[in-house]
């Protein structure tokens, strides 16, 4: 079995990134915003925070209830967002502990967040999730906020290959590969440095990055 994909969705608000995520195929989506997700496609919410543990039971309890009724596994697992799940997750720390400790203990459930979603692309599903963006005024570029030395280190963008930003631009939505003061990369040298969204198919590049990691593999010792 292929490993599957690690994929990021990034943006401000209100840019789309729910709406995108929402047409992609097969997809389990973990809501994880502080409202009701409205996306026409397989969801659960999961909105407080209660540790890794309660995390990764509830998520697969959530995969079994999809296969019960799909009668089959999600080909995706989309986390919307990874930015209000690490939120929930520094304000369960802050509540929980005192101190250095809580910065400690975040930093571990960060990292063992990002292991556990490893293993699921491991297991042959896809991981997609959305990200928002802070404007940084030293660098003039948009970076995902996350607290600690993970973010310090690049935070979620540099546990992907594959990242594109979505840009409110006006009345258009602009999807970007390449542009360097946005949250996005790619191994794709033939991709263009960035789109209208409406000629950007989310399920065509979600393939185009599995056919990637395919070929990867056949080179794999």
């Amino acid at each position: 079995m292929s490993k599957g994909i690690k994929f990021a969705v990034v943006g401000f608000e209100r840019s789309g990134k729910t709406r995108l995520i929402s047409h992609i195929n097969d997809v389990l989506v973990v809501s994880t915003d502080n409202k009701a997700f409205t996306g026409k496609v397989p969801h659960y919410r999961y909105s407080e925070y209660n540790g890794m543990d309660d995390f990764v039971s509830t998520l697969e309890e959530k995969v079994g209830a999809y296969e019960a009724k799909m009668g089959k596994p999600p080909k995706t697992i989309v986390i919307d967002s990874i930015t209000h799940l690490t939120n929930n997750m520094e304000k369960y720390c802050n509540e929980k502990f005192r101190g250095f400790d809580v910065y400690k203990n975040l930093g571990k459930d960060i990292l063992e967040l990002n292991s556990f979603l490893e293993s699921i692309a491991e297991s042959g599903i896809n991981v997609v999730f959305t990200a928002h963006t802070q404007y940084d005024a030293d660098t003039m570029t948009y970076k995902i906020h996350s607290s600690g030395s993970f973010g310090k280190n690049g935070s979620w963008l540099s546990v992907v290959d594959e990242a594109v930003y979505i840009e409110l631009k006006g009345s258009k939505r602009i999807v970007h590969f390449k542009t360097a003061k946005f949250s996005c990369r790619t191994l794709h040298d033939e991709l263009p440095d960035h789109i209208e969204i409406d000629k950007f198919d989310i399920n065509e590049h979600i393939a185009l990055l599995e056919k990637s990691n395919e070929e990867a593999e056949e080179w794999s010792l």
